[in-house]
């Protein structure tokens, strides 16, 4: 007989691990100096609570609490600790360590050149390892990359390649980065294109790029309207002329069989809520819940879904209409800590800004906006696929989220802070 725990840990957990326990010996080494210095406990430094902080504990207590009510227990700690625990972890460090904007640099770099790195890896199978592709309707070879499926490439991406484009677009006081950026966006935007995932290309890169093309716009002081009409009618005649080419005209048909599957796995996912309304069913639940119970007669064919391709429905299904609120909250935390930091930093990027201003702030806007438009690719996207439940995309998140508190409390200076109330 299988253990009922089974543990396997990846480099990713294990540097998570190693990296949070070095975060902990150094902060009760430090109080320890603190305190033998001062005789008193010395609390200056302790880093402020906030919103967002409270967020993510409510996020955690509820997936905690799921595994009480949860039928395989097993999976179900295995991805609470992959996808909740160690995630989280990696978002304490983020507001523990107190990142300089050098080290902050840094940080948005490596999850840039991580994009890069899978998405070469992508188009090297292309080139010299065709038999790693997967075949889809039509024949139509599409990539994967280090993923098992090409939609988590595409899902990957789509958190990345809205940063690249704002580099692009709006760094014009970011040096060389503003160079690299707009280099990586061919190969990642190839890799995407061939990964032919219906989320990405139809939802959320789309609407990344459009918000991004925007708050570009917005910016400089232009108009944006226009520019939507011509993008849509490009985009629409594009769409058409893909339909002419059997291979991707059976790819990017929405009356699919694909699409079929999808709504009778929604009308599944929503008979599943209605009988586990508060908890969910479990984390990493959702296959042998509906597979054993919920599967409809008319999608008999696809058994082994493990999500309900639907960011709703997958944190509803997963922690309950608790988990769902718990997660909105968290998104919500992200956007609106985006939107706030774009209002600011956006003062600096205005011509008639001072020098300083420029130099020191003008910097971190394109961050703000290309996470920004990480988070709607996310959500957009999510509305079909994955959307929060995978390590890599869990990760990717609380980056995002992280940075996003970052940026409310480093990327601004004391000139912009004259006529601005603190923001928790």
């Amino acid at each position: 007989p299988k253990p009922m725990f089974q543990f396997f840990f990846s480099p990713v957990e294990i540097l998570t691990a190693v990296t949070f326990g070095a975060f902990l010996l150094r902060k009760m080494l430090d109080f320890g100096l603190r305190s033998a210095e001062c005789g008193v406990r010395n609390t200056h430094h302790a880093a402020r609570i906030t919103s967002a902080d409270y967020a993510v504990l409510a996020f955690a207590l509820v997936a905690t609490a799921s595994l009480l009510f949860t039928a395989r227990l097993d999976v179900a700690t295995n991805e609470w600790r992959m996808v909740i625990i160690e995630p989280i972890l990696f978002y304490v460090l983020l507001r523990g360590v107190k990142l300089s904007q050098k080290e902050m640099w840094a940080v948005l770099d490596a999850f840039v050149l991580s994009g890069v790195a899978v998405a070469l890896f992508g188009l090297w199978q292309v080139a010299f390892d065709r038999a790693s592709l997967i075949t889809a309707e039509g024949g139509l070879l599409r990539i994967r990359s280090i993923y098992g499926s090409p939609n988590n490439l595409a899902l990957y991406l789509g958190r990345i390649l809205p940063l690249a484009l704002a580099m692009a677009l709006l760094g014009k006081e970011n040096g060389k980065r503003r160079w690299w950026y707009a280099a990586f966006l061919a190969p990642m935007g190839l890799a995407a294109l061939l990964s032919f995932s219906k989320g990405a290309l139809l939802l959320g890169l789309p609407a990344a790029f459009l918000y991004v093309f925007w708050r570009w716009q917005q910016a400089n002081g232009r108009r944006t309207w226009p520019w939507v009409l011509l993008f849509g009618g490009l985009g629409t005649a594009v769409f058409l002329a893909a339909l002419q080419i059997p291979q991707l005209a059976g790819r990017l048909d929405l009356n699919s069989q694909t699409g079929f599957f999808r709504l009778n796995l929604w009308r599944a996912s929503v008979n599943m809520i209605a009988d586990h309304p508060w908890f969910g069913v479990g984390l990493d639940n959702f296959l042998y819940a509906h597979r054993g119970r919920y599967i409809l007669d008319a999608a008999w064919q696809e058994p082994n879904l493990n999500h309900p391709h639907n960011i709703v429905l997958d944190f509803a299904t997963r922690l309950g209409l608790l988990g769902l609120l718990a997660g909105g909250w968290l998104i919500g935390e992200a956007g609106w800590r985006l939107v706030k930091s774009y209002k600011l930093l956006a003062v600096s990027y205005k011509p008639e800004a001072r020098e300083q201003e420029r130099r020191l702030t003008a910097v971190w806007l394109p961050v703000a906006v290309g996470l920004g438009g990480g988070l709607i690719s996310m959500v957009l996207h999510g509305l079909v696929d994955h959307s929060f439940f995978l390590t890599d995309l869990a990760y990717a998140f609380y980056l995002l989220l992280g940075t996003a508190v970052w940026l409310q409390r480093n990327g601004r200076f004391p000139f912009l802070l004259a006529n601005s109330p603190p923001v928790d």
